[in-house]
């Protein structure tokens, strides 16, 4: 079935999942701290101790940090010799990370949303006055870094100048009633937010305006979405089923896949070939170019 299955040894669920930008290593956590596998043969490279109770990961584009949000805080982790070297603690429960296109900052999501330097460690930024409906369950910065968008518990989308922290716009839908989960994703040009709905729906918007463009019907309720590093494609998971969409339509393409366990995090490898979902116990590997048609690519299938 072209699927590689990474056993982590370990009880718990595999709440967030992060491809390497090498292409070759994934990232996961979960109860149990970082947990690091080679792509080539399954096999676990590294457990990152230090980081208990995981719920979200993110690792920077030139491939020297890696962020991840726990139920004490933020830690910054140096991805090559893998030691802790910033700690961000006292903040509560960090529910969503990311990080700059220019690996130079990175955000966090608790009852605030926040951004700091990863050189210092220092918060550069706390985001407007903090008005947001919920706590923050997901955050993403624009492609260009000007702007960071939050999502909010139940509630809707704000994008603020990820410089300043001054609000450019909120987008008003009702986000799922989940986390961790990543519920929203930017178009590759900064000018569409694509979001999950709690009506069993996904979503896209005009930045600008704010205004709907086009919503698809999901199976189930959606917790989170991935877009395709080519802009071509969206990834999605309700329950135990993965479906994948158009990123102009959002009508559905491919294959829906069922899991026999329900998942709980979502990535899609920056060369698209590859999807990541991690599950109790386990993370699974897709070969993208068994599911979805060739125009969605290019793929190379295994």
């Amino acid at each position: 079935d072209h699927t590689l299955v990474l056993e982590t040894g370990r009880s718990g669920a595999v709440w967030a999942v992060a491809f390497h930008p090498d292409g070759a290593h994934l990232f996961g956590g979960g109860d149990d701290g970082i947990l690091r596998w080679r792509l080539a043969d399954g096999q676990e490279v590294r457990k990152q101790t230090g980081t208990r109770d995981l719920g979200a990961i993110s690792v920077s584009k030139d491939q020297k940090w890696i962020v991840c949000g726990t139920v004490r805080g933020a830690s910054v982790w140096d991805a090559k010799i893998q030691e802790k070297v910033v700690d961000v603690e006292g903040t509560g429960p960090v529910l969503a990370v990311d990080i700059s296109g220019d690996s130079t900052r990175f955000a966090t999501g608790t009852a605030e949303a926040s951004i700091w330097s990863l050189i210092t460690g220092k918060k550069s930024v706390a985001i407007g006055a903090l008005q947001h409906d919920d706590d923050v369950t997901g955050i993403k910065f624009s492609p260009s870094g000007q702007h960071i968008a939050t999502a909010c518990y139940g509630g809707s989308i704000s994008i603020f100048d990820s410089h300043s922290g001054n609000g450019i716009i909120t987008i008003n839908t009702t986000l799922p009633l989940s986390a961790p989960a990543t519920p929203l994703a930017w178009s590759r040009d900064g000018r569409q937010i694509f979001a999950a709905s709690h009506n069993r729906k996904i979503k896209s918007f005009d930045v600008s305006s704010g205004s709907q463009l086009v919503e698809s019907d999901i199976p189930n309720d959606v917790r989170s979405i991935a877009l395709a590093g080519n802009g071509k494609f969206i990834a999605t998971f309700a329950d135990r089923t993965i479906s994948f969409l158009d990123a102009s339509t959002l009508g559905p393409i491919g294959t829906v896949v069922q899991d026999s366990q329900r998942i709980d995090s979502i990535a899609l490898s920056q060369d698209n070939n590859y999807l990541a979902t991690g599950c109790d116990r386990r993370v699974i590997i897709r070969n993208l170019g068994n599911i979805l048609p060739d125009m969605y690519g290019p793929f190379h299938v295994s």
